[in-house]
C-alpha cells in the first residue's frame, strides 16, 4: 500500500511539474513572437506620438509630386483624386504602398512610380521609439493637366 501511495504521489508531482514547463515554454513563445509583431506592427497614423513628416512639411510634398507627375494623355482630361495608403517605415522609406481610389487611365500607377521614388520621411514615434506608420494621402489630379 505505502508503494502504490508513493507511486501515485510520484506521477502526481510529475503532472503538475510537466504543466507548468509547458506554461513556461508557452509563455516564452507568446512574448517573443509578440516582441517580433511589435517590430513590424504599424501604427495607425492617429495614435503615434509623432507623426511622419515629409521634409520641409506637406506643401514640400505635394510640390514634389506635382513637380514629378505625368499626367494622362491630353485627350482624356482626367479630373479628380486618386488616393493611397503607404508605411512610412522606421528608416524614412515609403513601402506597401496601395491605391485605394484610382481615376483609371494609369493615374493609380503613376501615384505609386511617384511615391515609390519619393524622398525619405522623417519618420514617426510611439513611446520615444522609431515606429512604422500608416499615411494615406490623396493626390489631386487637376482639370487642366499641364502636358
Amino acid at each position: 500500500m505505502k508503494k502504490l501511495t508513493i507511486l501515485i504521489l510520484i506521477c502526481f508531482a510529475q503532472t503538475i511539474w510537466a504543466q507548468a514547463s509547458k506554461t513556461t515554454n508557452i509563455k516564452s513563445a507568446v512574448n517573443k513572437e509578440s516582441q517580433n509583431v511589435d517590430k513590424n506592427k504599424a501604427y495607425n497614423i492617429d495614435v503615434v506620438d509623432v507623426k511622419p513628416e515629409f521634409e520641409g512639411g506637406l506643401k514640400r510634398f505635394h510640390k514634389f509630386i506635382s513637380n514629378n507627375m505625368r499626367y494622362p494623355d491630353e485627350e482624356l482630361r482626367v479630373k479628380g483624386t486618386v488616393d493611397v495608403n503607404y508605411i512610412v517605415e522606421k528608416d524614412g522609406t515609403l513601402s506597401d504602398i496601395k491605391v485605394t481610389k484610382d481615376l483609371g487611365y494609369g493615374t493609380g500607377a503613376e501615384a505609386i512610380r511617384i511615391l515609390k521614388k519619393s524622398p525619405k520621411w522623417i519618420p514617426g514615434t510611439h513611446d520615444h521609439k522609431l515606429v512604422r506608420v500608416l499615411y494615406y494621402l490623396s493626390i489631386p489630379i487637376p482639370a487642366n493637366n499641364p502636358n
